[in-house]
């Protein structure tokens, strides 16, 4: 997400006879997912190429689209897509699970979890999460937990330890604020 495409997108441009055409304007525009192109206006080269500056996809997960518009030409406007995915983790929040109360020495009624963000707010799958007692005893039974496609990663359980008061759960990931 938020990132341009590795190759910027490309077409070319033949008369009726198939021979190449230079010096015709084709138009790049985002159609769908956000995102921007830069040199949106492009002319056909030598070769009969016209290259669009740069695509940059939208922030949200899933499909971009990008058209290449000339006008008269058969087949236009042409339709590129890309598929954009989650970027790099950079956040880690609770999820659901905090601010319980239970006896002491039993398993809190709903297992604790975070959610693994990228810059964007977009849910990254995939990453590690240790989940650990910090105070209050106790224990905790799936410590290590991966996030799912939703970017949410929950402990097996958590026991609170037996003196009364507060008990608490930290999750940490590599990296993540």
């Amino acid at each position: 997400v938020g990132t341009a495409v590795p190759i910027p997108p490309s077409v070319r441009v033949r008369d009726a006879l198939n021979n190449p055409v230079a010096g015709v304007s084709v138009t790049f525009a985002v159609a769908s997912g956000g995102g921007s192109v830069t040199g949106a206006t492009q002319t056909t080269n030598a070769d009969w190429i016209a290259t669009v500056g740069r695509w940059t996809l939208g922030t949200a997960l899933g499909p971009n689209t990008l058209t290449a518009t000339s006008a008269g030409l058969t087949g236009s406007p042409l339709t590129f897509t890309a598929t954009a995915t989650a970027g790099t983790a950079t956040q880690i929040a609770i999820q659901a699970g905090s601010s319980q109360s239970a006896p002491v020495g039993t398993a809190l009624p709903i297992a604790p979890s975070v959610r693994v963000r990228d810059a964007q707010g977009n849910p990254v799958p995939g990453i590690s999460v240790t989940f650990a007692v910090a105070s209050g005893g106790g224990n905790v039974t799936g410590a290590t937990q991966t996030t799912s496609a939703d970017g949410i990663a929950t402990v097996g359980s958590w026991t609170l330890g037996t003196a009364l008061g507060a008990n608490t759960l930290t999750a940490t990931s590599a990296g993540l604020t």
